[in-house]
C-alpha cells in the first residue's frame, strides 16, 4: 500500500475518533443540565405542597442565592391551578411550577421566580 493511502486513511480514521468524542462529550453536558428557580426582584417566594395558596407551606426561601431544582432538566408545569398575585402589585396569574425541597415535591408561582439552569 502506498504511503499516501495509509497517511488518508489514517487520517480518516482520527477524525471519525474526535467526532465521537465531541459527540459524547455534547451528549454528556446535556444530561447534567439542572433545571431550578431563584428569587425574581429580591421577592421572597414560598415553596408549597399543592399548586395553589391554599396548599400548605413547605417553605419560604428569603436568600436570594438559594437555587431551588426542578428535578428534571425541565421545570414541569402546571397552568390549571390555583390563581396566586406574586407581591403587592406583582403579577397575577395560574401557573406553577414543579420543585423539589429537602427531598419533598413543591410548587411555586411561576411567574414569582426567575427559572434557568441552576
Amino acid at each position: 500500500m502506498r504511503k499516501s493511502t495509509v497517511i488518508r486513511r489514517l487520517a480518516a480514521v482520527g477524525m471519525a475518533c474526535l467526532a465521537l468524542t465531541v459527540t459524547t462529550t455534547s451528549t454528556a453536558s446535556a444530561e447534567n443540565v439542572q433545571a431550578g428557580v431563584r428569587q425574581k426582584g429580591g421577592h421572597d417566594f414560598s415553596i408549597r405542597a399543592g399548586a395553589s395558596t391554599s396548599a400548605a407551606k413547605i417553605a419560604t426561601v428569603k436568600d436570594p442565592d438559594t437555587k431551588v431544582p426542578c428535578g428534571a432538566s425541565r421545570c414541569t408545569r402546571n397552568n390549571n391551578s390555583g390563581k396566586y398575585t406574586c407581591w403587592s402589585g406583582g403579577s397575577t396569574d395560574n401557573d406553577w411550577l414543579k420543585v423539589r425541597w429537602v427531598g419533598k415535591t413543591g410548587w411555586v408561582a411561576a411567574l414569582c421566580v426567575e427559572v434557568g439552569r441552576i
